[in-house]
């Protein structure tokens, strides 16, 4: 479970730096490149809600 666990929160962290750059970009007035990031983040969340609730890692999310 631990490198599971593990996994989960480097892909929640990936998901926070995303979310990071996407709000850069957007206060930078770079909407379209802002926007193209929406797909992966879309997916990030995707994932995370569909683990099974004793599995999800433990953030502030």
């Amino acid at each position: 479970m631990d490198p599971f666990n593990s996994s989960a929160l480097k892909l929640q962290k990936n998901l926070l730096n995303l979310r990071v750059e996407r709000d850069r970009l957007r206060s930078e007035g770079k909407d379209k490149e802002a926007d193209q990031l929406a797909g992966p983040i879309a997916r990030l969340e995707a994932a995370l809600r569909q683990l099974p609730e004793g599995m999800q890692p433990q953030t502030l999310q």
